[in-house]
């Protein structure tokens, strides 16, 4: 019972990351201009080049561009020509909402499938042998799969239809939003990259180029924006040992890991939800042995200036906790 337990924790907690995109009912398709097959499709963002030049939104400012957005859950496959069109343009509103939409239905199809065996395993049980306090956990659990069977055919609405060709532009699309400096796109672009979508990857392998090209632009935009997740990354990234694809791309330079380290140190304050002070104190301690004075001179300045200056001196979590970089929210 406990096995299945942690089984049905470990697919709810998944599913639940489209409730709040889907916690009303879900619109059906749009009006006769939207036809079924009417699935024109635009280019997806480019293959190659991507940091050819650099994309300036030009609707994220305007603080109407949410409500020319489809409606919520709109079936994507009505929808994505115009969004991919306006993402291309560089609207970050609709580049926002497509990559995420995405996600969702390159999800969907396994959270689908997983909900379905859970019930099928807790109807299956033996209800007359468990305890009092086994049949109320059993009876939550029941309630909890119905629920987020509810959540999964909004999803079903939303991704009926979407062609391969649509799922596999997430990754160019979750591209694109973090160049336009959605703060979410940008850290699991840096964090994961083109793996991210793996099986894309193996079709389009051009992609981790694009991702050695964009990453120190990304990493400068999140600095320049007071982004603690961008500094935690790349704390991660430079520790001895990390195998991902950001440390494969910023390398080992002891002077650019005691300088994010520093700048973190100076955020995290003695808050030990963060991270625990001491340890960074003898991180900060072991990787200064690796450099002259003056380079620890140099880093401690660059790190208080970049701290008063990007960070306005407020500390990590003031504007909410770290999170999962490949966790998005749903509105």
């Amino acid at each position: 019972m406990r096995g299945r337990s942690v089984a049905a924790a470990i697919v709810l907690a998944a599913v639940a990351a489209a409730a709040g995109y889907f916690g009303g009912r879900v619109q059906g398709a749009p009006a006769a201009d939207h036809a079924a097959g009417d699935t024109e499709v635009a280019a997806a963002p480019s293959e190659t080049g991507n940091a050819a030049g650099k994309v300036t939104p030009t609707i994220a400012a305007n603080p109407g561009a949410a409500q020319k957005l489809p409606a919520p859950r709109t079936p994507l496959k009505y929808v994505f020509a115009d969004l991919q069109a306006r993402a291309n343009a560089g609207d970050a509103v609709a580049a926002t909402r497509l990559y995420r939409d995405l996600n969702l239905c390159r999800r969907y199809e396994r959270l689908d499938r997983d909900n379905a065996k859970l019930s099928d395993e807790l109807l299956g049980q033996a209800v007359d042998r468990m305890s009092p306090q086994q049949l109320q956990n059993y009876r939550a659990q029941l309630d909890a799969v119905e629920s987020r069977g509810q959540t999964l055919g909004g999803l079903r609405a939303l991704c009926d239809g979407a062609s391969a060709d649509m799922l596999d532009s997430l990754v160019p699309n979750l591209q694109r939003a973090a160049q336009l400096g959605d703060a979410y796109a940008r850290a699991c672009y840096l964090d994961r990259g083109p793996n991210y979508d793996p099986a894309s990857l193996l079709d389009h392998p051009q992609r981790l180029g694009d991702y050695r090209r964009e990453t120190q632009q990304m990493i400068d935009a999140g600095i320049e924006s007071g982004d603690w997740q961008v500094v935690n990354l790349l704390r991660g990234a430079y520790e001895p040992g990390a195998s991902n694809l950001l440390s494969a791309v910023v390398g080992k330079q002891a002077y650019q890991r005691y300088r994010y380290l520093k700048l973190f140190r100076l955020g995290a304050g003695s808050d030990r939800s963060i991270a625990d002070p001491a340890q960074l104190d003898q991180d900060l301690r072991a990787t200064s042995m690796k450099l002259t004075t003056a380079q620890i001179t140099q880093a401690d300045a660059w790190a208080e200036q970049t701290f008063t200056r990007n960070f306005q001196g407020k500390p990590i979590g003031a504007d909410g906790p770290l999170w999962d970089p490949c966790v998005f929210p749903y509105e």
